[in-house]
């Protein structure tokens, strides 16, 4: 586990990272290799695209691009327009993901995009149970109600999370 919390440092500080070395250090065990990356419901903005792809790139993983809408599709059982906002939903996420898509193709990264219907807190493992094991999630953090002109652009930054799932 220390082995591959340096290698995630190390490719923080933009650092080359030897997957192989860290391969052997644990043991020889090898760990699937994705980096689910978490857009904001059907969104991906620039950069997390360029952290995630850039991460991705140096430590030889898999993006699993996840786009979730914090509702159930069965929600709406009795709705007619129940398949329509399913589908929406998804056309949107796959339009907006082509901009991510591009971006791991033109550094030969591997790709795929999820589309969930399920909570925030279910997703993970739903998404664990379909594609198998991943060791990284990158995420950003909700924008709060605060704007850009309350606090001066210049001091405004918006977070990307990169969590460890071990």
């Amino acid at each position: 586990m220390d082995q591959e919390q340096k290698a995630a440092n190390l490719a923080e500080a933009d650092q080359p990272v030897d997957v192989e070395d860290v391969s052997r250090e644990t043991g020889g065990i090898e760990k699937s290799k994705k980096l689910v990356v978490v857009g904001k419901e059907s969104f991906f903005s620039e950069e997390i695209i360029e952290y995630a792809v850039d991460m991705a790139e140096r430590m030889s993983y898999e993006i699993v691009a996840l786009n979730t809408a914090p509702l159930s599709c069965e929600t709406f059982n009795q709705s007619a327009s129940k398949d329509q906002i399913c589908t929406d939903f998804q056309m949107l996420s796959e339009m907006n993901m082509e901009p991510f898509r591009e971006a791991a193709k033109k550094r030969n990264v591997s790709f795929s995009h999820v589309v969930k219907f399920t909570e925030s807190g279910e997703v993970l493992r739903e998404l664990r149970k379909e594609i198998g094991e991943f060791e990284f999630v990158v995420s950003q953090e909700e924008q709060d109600a605060v704007t850009d002109s309350d606090i001066g652009d210049d001091r405004f930054q918006q977070g990307i999370f990169v969590y460890s799932i071990l």
